[in-house]
């Protein structure tokens, strides 16, 4: 569950959460709630349970870290702790009976020593009396009970509860480290490359790079700019005869359109010999050889086309047709470009 189980590995990701919670246990000095603010994947659940663990370790290290081998440890890791307790949405929100059962909880002896830790999971989507309830239970803090609520937007939540909590903001991650977390997935070097720019998600990164379906549609993508300008090959037939890997959703066609939009920056940063910001650097042969024989007028217009075409790509179109389009038109600019 918890692949950030040190504050030395939580600071590569998020330096000043890091900061923040170890002065508080270094100085005796820690909140009892925290609001955890940020993006998603950005650690902030994976972070909640490293805070349990150095709650409740039982064999605190010299370096003021949580042993990861405890019982207690182990346990939180494994979210079957009985003092942790993490709250979800049932469904679209989570409702005041879900917030009550927690404070009869806290209400019963510890079957364990030691602190209990909540943790409030998109806690934005508190409805009303749950915020409510929540804010009772804030305003009257235990010595051993802590709060930890995780959200996107601190300022959907009660301004109260806010005001009773330390809120510490989490960053977007870095596209390096999204990067390196994917080449450990044994993932190809571009995918690595590519993935990053799409999303700045670590857990969605992941998700997409090993997804075979979209892992097909970026060697579409590469395999279709390789067809560019050939004679006796047509990207509009290629694209034709692999269509359905692209139009199974909206979701899937963002992502190729995304990708055929990096490729096509790619191609201008090529010509203008920007080369620090390509993207697609394992296709760098394929990059020079599109750029030497396109007009830079023409790589531009079609990038203009491809961003408006995902723009509209929430409308209702018809999406065969403007991607039929989009791919006939690339291809003629390819075969004219000179």
């Amino acid at each position: 569950m918890n692949e950030i189980n040190r504050f030395k590995t939580l600071q590569a990701y998020q330096p000043q959460a890091a900061r923040i919670l170890q002065s508080g246990f270094i100085n005796n000095r820690l909140s009892h709630a925290f609001i955890f603010e940020g993006p998603k994947g950005t650690h902030k659940l994976a972070t909640a349970y490293l805070f349990a663990q150095r709650l409740l370790c039982t064999n605190v290290g010299k370096d003021d870290e949580p042993c990861g081998n405890c019982s207690n440890c182990v346990r939180i890791s494994h979210g079957t702790h009985p003092n942790v307790f993490l709250v979800k949405a049932d469904s679209e929100q989570i409702k005041k009976e879900q917030i009550k059962n927690l404070i009869i909880e806290f209400a019963r002896l510890s079957v364990e020593n030691g602190p209990r830790i909540y943790i409030v999971d998109e806690a934005e989507r508190m409805n009303q009396d749950a915020s409510n309830t929540l804010l009772k239970q804030m305003e009257e803090p235990s010595a051993d009970i802590y709060a930890v609520l995780l959200t996107t937007n601190s300022n959907a939540l009660l301004k109260t509860i806010v005001s009773r909590a330390q809120l510490i903001h989490f960053k977007p991650i870095a596209r390096a480290l999204i990067r390196e977390n994917l080449l450990k997935e044994d993932v190809s070097e571009l995918a690595a490359r590519v993935i990053p720019e799409y999303t700045n998600n670590i857990e969605e990164a992941v998700k997409i790079a090993r997804s075979k379906d979209l892992m097909a549609i970026l060697d579409l993508v590469v395999d279709l700019y390789r067809i560019a300008g050939k004679k006796n090959q047509s990207m509009i037939l290629r694209f034709k005869e692999t269509s359905d890997r692209v139009m199974v959703n909206v979701a899937t066609m963002d992502f190729f359109l995304t990708l055929m939009i990096l490729f096509q920056k790619d191609l201008l940063y090529t010509l203008l010999q920007h080369h620090d910001q390509i993207v697609f650097t394992p296709e760098k042969a394929l990059l020079e050889k599109l750029s030497k024989t396109t007009l830079q007028s023409t790589i531009q217009e079609m990038l203009e086309k491809m961003l408006a075409l995902k723009s509209r790509l929430r409308y209702n179109l018809n999406y065969a047709l403007a991607f039929d389009l989009i791919i006939a038109q690339l291809e003629r600019g390819m075969q004219h470009g000179t």
